[in-house]
């Protein structure tokens, strides 16, 4: 156990100036490239733009969902916003908390993000999860971090893994 969290300090530690080249949320209104090129495909959005948060946009499913994660390197906080096929409108879940599984090495840690504004009623839902953990946040934009994201949405499970991505005139 004391070797995992060396191993997560350890790699906070050495991504820290990484992350502070800037990858955290975009100033609203400019768009990016996520994937570090051109692309269309033919199902009624680009991929090759950020979501509507300005994130990183994962597919759940087979198109069915997409997730959309940010991260703020000044506070550490890491949020997953739940969206529907067409990345518009928000895709509510009765989940109280998603997964992200990071793998580093050897090591292997699970990081529970907590729902935020959960509707109220019999059925409270939520489309937004957020975390406050600089280790996680700089793994995720660490290049060579095994990360995967696993939420319900209507009772049916979905994994996307997490990948980093070198944009265009901006590395870590």
């Amino acid at each position: 156990m004391r070797a995992l969290i060396y191993g997560f300090i350890a790699l906070a530690a050495a991504s820290l100036p990484l992350a502070m080249t800037g990858c955290g949320p975009k100033p609203a209104g400019k768009k990016a490239d996520t994937h570090g090129h051109d692309h269309d495909h033919d199902h009624g959005h680009d991929h090759a733009a950020h979501g509507p948060h300005e994130g990183h946009v994962l597919e759940l499913g087979d198109e069915e969902y997409h997730a959309e994660w940010t991260y703020d390197d000044g506070s550490g906080k890491v949020t997953v916003y739940l969206l529907d096929h067409e990345l518009k409108q928000p895709a509510p879940t009765g989940a109280e908390t998603i997964a992200i599984k990071v793998k580093v090495g050897e090591n292997e840690k699970e990081y529970l993000l907590e729902a935020v504004d959960r509707t109220a009623g019999d059925a409270p839902m939520a489309s937004q999860f957020e975390l406050v953990d600089k280790t996680l946040g700089t793994a995720l934009i660490t290049t060579g971090t095994d990360a995967t994201l696993t939420v319900e949405i209507g009772g049916k499970p979905y994994t996307a893994k997490i990948e980093h991505d070198d944009h265009d005139g901006h590395h870590h």
